[in-house]
Parts: C-alpha cells; structure tokens; sequence
C-alpha cells in the first residue's frame, strides 16, 4: 500500500513537472516569435526606399516589450523556485505605495501599448507609509498591469486605483490597490483557480498563471490579502491589500 501511493505521488509530481515545462515553452515561444517576426520585418523595412521610420519604430518598440516580457517570465519562475523551496525573501522597509505607482506608471507611459489601452491611475491622498518590499510590490504591480494590457481590447483603458480601510474595532487599516481592465475576462472556474498558477484566459492552452501566483505568495508574505473579480466578457479586477502599522 505504502509503496502504491508512492508510486501514485511520483506519477503526481511526473505530470506537474510537465505541464510546468509545457507552460513555460508555450509562454516564452510567443515573445520570441514576436522578436523574430518583427526583426525580421525590420531587415526587410531597411531594404526599401523610402525608408518608413514609423514602422521601424513600431517594430522596435514591439521587440522590446518581448524582451520585457521574457524578463518577467524568467524572473517569476525564479521566484517560484524559491517559494518551493520557502525562500522568498523581503526587505521590508518603510514605503509610500502612491509614490510606488506613479513610478510604475511612468515606465509604463514610457513603453506604449500597441493596443492604444489608457493607463489612469487614482490615489487617496495623505496616506502614511506602510512597511513592506517595494521592489516586491513593483513586482506585483507590473505583473497585474501586464496581465491588463495582454487580455486588454483595442483602445480600452486599465485603472489602478489606491485607498485606504479605516477599521472599525480600533485596529489598523488597510491600504488596497486594484488593478481594473476591460479585456477578457475569466470564467467562475478560472477565477478560483487563476492565484495557484498554470492558468490562462487562453481557451487553447494553460498557459503562464505563473505570474499571478507568484503575486499571491508576495502579498501574502507581506500579511496581506489579494482576490480577484471577474466575468466572461467583462474584464477583470484584481485587489490586494496591506495592513497599516498601529500608530
């Protein structure tokens, strides 16, 4: 019998591991074939005349969002790594999460959506400092804006909004960020599963929900919550929030 379930949870852990490399192949090809495509098309831009800088331009600026994104990808899979193994670390130091977003904000307004989608972001002014990783918290953030802007529709627009909890039994409050978009949506299964990874709005594969897990597990070292809302067809909201410190 002993032998049987550990037979049963090599079979488990077999099968994990190749959905998990299936997921990573799938994710990290798409970026490249963008970089191939549009290199590609850029050597071709070069031999004409006159020469359209527009849409060198343009492909240059799709190439570096793949780059971007390939990034993100390695980095969340090596945050994964260390979360198996409980070593995802925090230097948690005082931080001002409005000052955070305007600065996520600005990289972003500096690499434009090729979707034309709007970033507004929204803040609830005088709030204090709370203690927390505020690379970690960058590292949240751009993945759920990331997130928007990927299931985004054409000229849609993407809000983050911040504010503040005051509790009501004496305690400290919470700060809470959502990041809102008008893209895709998920289904009521997806949604329930969309913060333990390996999950995608895409219907063909399961493809990189790496990243939003990886989120999960830095709120929730931080003491934090995070949840999501979503509908088919309607977009989705992800929230997390962080405690205050007692003042």
């Amino acid at each position: 019998l002993l032998l049987e379930e550990q037979n049963l949870r090599l079979r488990s852990l077999d099968n994990a591991k190749s959905t998990f490399l299936t997921t990573v192949a799938h994710e990290i090809k798409n970026p490249l074939s963008s970089i191939s495509l549009h290199a590609r098309d850029t050597s071709e831009l070069l031999e004409e005349e006159p020469l359209d800088f527009s849409l060198m331009q343009e492909n240059l600026r799709t190439i570096e969002q793949s780059v971007m994104r390939i990034d993100r990808i390695v980095l969340d899979l090596m945050d994964t790594v260390s979360i198996e193994q409980g070593r995802l670390a925090l230097s948690l130091v005082p931080s001002d999460l409005s000052g955070l977003l305007y600065s996520v904000k600005k990289d972003y307004c500096s690499h434009p959506s090729s979707k034309n989608n709007q970033l507004v972001l929204t803040t609830q002014s005088g709030l204090p400092e709370i203690s927390a990783d505020p690379e970690r918290l960058i590292q949240v953030v751009t993945n759920l804006i990331s997130n928007a802007y990927r299931y985004g529709k054409e000229n849609g627009h993407i809000l983050v909004r911040l504010h503040s909890t005051i509790s009501l039994t004496g305690e400290p409050g919470w700060q809470t960020i959502c990041v809102s978009d008008t893209g895709t949506g998920m289904s009521e299964e997806m949604r329930k599963n969309a913060l333990k990874g390996y999950v995608s709005a895409d219907k063909d594969y399961w493809r990189h929900g790496i990243g939003l897990y990886v989120c999960h597990q830095i709120i929730t070292a931080h003491g934090g919550k995070i949840w999501l809302k979503s509908k088919e067809g309607e977009g989705t909201q992800v929230f997390f929030s962080l405690p205050e410190e007692e003042s």
